[in-house]
């Protein structure tokens, strides 16, 4: 099954899923239709909706499940959100059998190798979609911590600061309101933004008296931002090119990444042939090299991933830049929902009414906003 793998062959089963058939001859072909779903999921995901939205508005909709169910869950969305294979590539082993007894499989967590096969099949999505897809899902996911570590947050894109805003003085979410106001006597509606502590909606918490801005004044407040960006391009990319710099690897950070991978290479090349020689055995020897290999591979893998990571930012950063000034050449009169989802990474609004915004492109700016 590995040389398989080893020599880009794998099996990909299309039943039950979605955007993708085989043909007459074998060959994995894109089901139009279907994909024309997959490709609704992604957009509206990266648009700001939450799977649990996007769900709703495909049962709205009529549109069936792979399988022809009219139901849809949100965790359905975020294995579709997850799926390799929609960029046309195959992970292959992602589960593995260790215990040879029961052939009970785990999730392969860097017990034997994984083998990534590129431009398996036709893609539906491009894999700088499907990577920005990632990137949200892992903001999102780290979103929902509030500055003790406990999970209180649950992710909602119904309006354009949703999730993005955050409070200077505790760190905890900016959330929505609707008030009241009056004018020559007469009330009217308006929506403010305002740290959730002294709004009540976060009862264990009672230190802190954030004022609300309202959402006006923040629209505006983003707009003129993007026009004084605009019309000092060149200081803009200097700071994102300085932000991408700060991320690269320098050449000794190179040079480590470079020796762990074939370290990770080595041993996990010794886990699998030590599982392969000893498959079936109960033997306490074998039992316990497979767990010192398995926890060398584990120390390893921690160094690499963060110097991974580190490497990525890099390249993510400088495609946030492009994505940026994409927009910044086109900019409307008026406040963009898309342009604001799409280019922020986060927004901490201080006490004293200011806001600083945080681009995914690494740069960061400062700006008062609202009315004396």
């Amino acid at each position: 099954m590995q040389k398989r793998f080893q020599q880009g062959k794998a099996h990909c089963p299309t039943t039950y899923f979605l955007g993708y058939d085989t043909d007459e001859q074998g060959n994995i072909v894109i089901n139009e239709e279907q994909a024309a779903v997959v490709r609704r999921i992604f957009r509206e995901y990266l648009e700001g909706k939450g799977a649990t939205i996007i769900a709703k508005g495909l049962m709205q909709d009529g549109i069936l499940t792979a399988r022809g169910n009219a139901t849809w869950t949100g965790n359905a969305i975020l294995k579709i959100l997850k799926q390799e294979k929609y960029y046309g590539a195959v992970l292959c082993q992602k589960s593995v059998t260790i215990d040879f007894l029961n052939h009970k499989r785990v999730p392969n967590r860097d017990i034997l190798p994984q083998y990534y096969i590129k431009d398996h099949h036709p893609a539906i999505i491009s894999e700088e979609e499907f990577q920005a897809v990632q990137q949200e899902i892992k903001r999102r996911y780290n979103m929902r911590k509030d500055p003790d570590g406990k999970y209180r947050m649950n992710y909602s894109g119904k309006a354009s600061f949703s999730n993005k805003l955050f409070c200077g003085h505790c760190g905890r979410p900016v959330v929505r309101r609707r008030l009241t106001s009056q004018t020559n006597g007469e009330k009217y509606l308006f929506s403010a933004w305002q740290c959730r502590v002294p709004v009540g909606r976060d009862p264990d918490y009672k230190g802190c008296n954030g004022r609300y801005v309202w959402e006006i004044d923040l629209e505006d407040c983003f707009t003129e931002l993007l026009r004084e960006m605009r019309n000092n391009r060149d200081e803009v990319i200097a700071d994102a090119e300085q932000a991408i710099a700060d991320k690269r690897l320098s050449e000794k950070e190179q040079a480590r990444f470079e020796e762990l991978e074939k370290q990770l290479e080595a041993v996990t090349n010794r886990i699998s042939d030590l599982a392969a020689r000893e498959m079936g055995s109960a033997d306490a020897l074998y039992d316990a090299t497979l767990r010192h290999l398995i926890f060398e591979q584990e120390i390893l893998k921690q160094e690499y991933d963060a110097l991974k990571d580190k490497k990525e930012g890099s390249l993510y950063f400088q495609k946030q830049l492009e994505v940026l000034l994409e927009y910044l050449d086109q900019l409307p009169k008026r406040f963009s929902d898309e342009i604001f989802i799409k280019t922020v990474e986060r927004g901490i609004l201080d006490r004293d009414k200011k806001v600083t915004f945080e681009f995914k492109c690494g740069i960061v700016r400062k700006k008062p906003v609202g009315r004396p």
